[in-house]
């Protein structure tokens, strides 16, 4: 079981779960347009909770909230078993916030940026962290902000939101600008910070990130939560793709009845895709009565399932 997980599990002396975000019927309106409408959820602490939706779903309603930026239409939220009502700055102080997009004052080099974020905060002697996490990211704080490129700008926000050890710390596409072995050492620091007790909310649509990350995941769509579970729960998971290239080219499903086997599947590039559940001994005895020259077995990835859930809506909308 992840760090985080074990961490998430702690219970008060009531033997409560201890929950750093909850909402309750949260809802925001904007003049007429739905930004979230009833939305329930609990995120407890030192999970990493991934937040998933696509564009306009309120994933970016809800990060607003929390951080009081602006306020509900209806219902109520509460940050650290604090109810949040009206602006509560003491709150905030004890988020860390990495919006997706970062803009800077140009006149400052990183590290006069750093230097004036830690004594914002109150963070006392911060040049070792500073150093740390500069060089984990490989960052020169000497340059000027100006001559930073999109993900060298992420990185000293990443670093800034971190210097005063939030309790909370609230992601939105944190990876955005960052190169792949970026990527993977800002997720070193993430886990290491949940291990240690520090709640992540992540909203993100890089959803492989999320599947490798997140313990938890949340689908909002439209303003509404579709699904929470943890992420080797998600529904869909259970079912398997058997990829097959056969040794004879081209769509071979009408030629051999492969809807016998599986109605739903297809052809493509060369590959023809079975959907299986349970156990596969009957399909894949079926498949190898012609001749193959390649196969593999692999379980969707969430974002297949995400894409499977969206569908499910939207039809039952329609």
């Amino acid at each position: 079981m992840p760090l985080g997980v074990q961490v998430q599990r702690q219970c008060n002396k009531e033997g409560f779960r201890l929950s750093v975000i909850e909402l309750n019927q949260l809802t925001k309106y904007y003049g007429t347009v739905k930004g979230v409408e009833n939305l329930n959820l609990a995120v407890e602490r030192g999970e990493i909770f991934g937040f998933i939706g696509p564009n306009g779903a309120g994933k970016s309603t809800t990060i607003r909230v929390l951080m009081q930026l602006i306020f509900p239409t209806a219902g109520s939220f509460s940050i650290f078993g604090t109810k949040i009502q009206g602006d509560m700055p003491e709150i905030r102080r004890r988020i860390g916030f990495l919006p997706s997009e970062v803009n800077y004052y140009y006149g400052l080099s990183g590290r006069q940026m750093l230097q004036f974020s830690a004594a914002a905060y109150g963070v006392q002697s911060p040049g070792k962290m500073i150093e740390s996490y500069a060089e984990r990211l490989d960052l020169n704080l000497e340059k000027s902000i100006k001559s930073y490129s999109l993900g060298n700008r992420k990185k000293l926000a990443i670093i800034q939101c971190l210097l005063h050890e939030p309790e909370l710390l609230i992601l939105d596409e944190p990876t955005s600008g960052l190169d792949p072995l970026m990527q993977t050492r800002f997720f070193e620091i993430v886990k290491e910070k949940s291990s240690q007790g520090m709640t992540v909310f992540l909203s993100s649509h890089v959803l492989s990130e999320v599947e490798k990350h997140c313990d938890r995941v949340g689908f909002i769509r439209d303003g509404q939560l579709i699904h929470l579970s943890d992420i080797g729960d998600v529904p869909g998971r259970e079912t398997v793709f058997i990829e097959v290239r056969f040794s004879e080219d081209g769509n071979l499903i009408e030629k051999y009845g492969f809807t016998d086997i599986d109605p739903q599947v297809i052809y493509e590039d060369g590959v023809h895709v079975f959907h299986a559940r349970g156990l596969l001994h009957n399909e894949l005895h079926k498949i190898s009565e012609h001749p193959i020259s390649d196969i593999s077995v692999r379980k969707p990835t969430l974002e297949e399932v995400f894409m499977d859930l969206y569908e499910q809506e939207e039809k039952v909308v329609q």
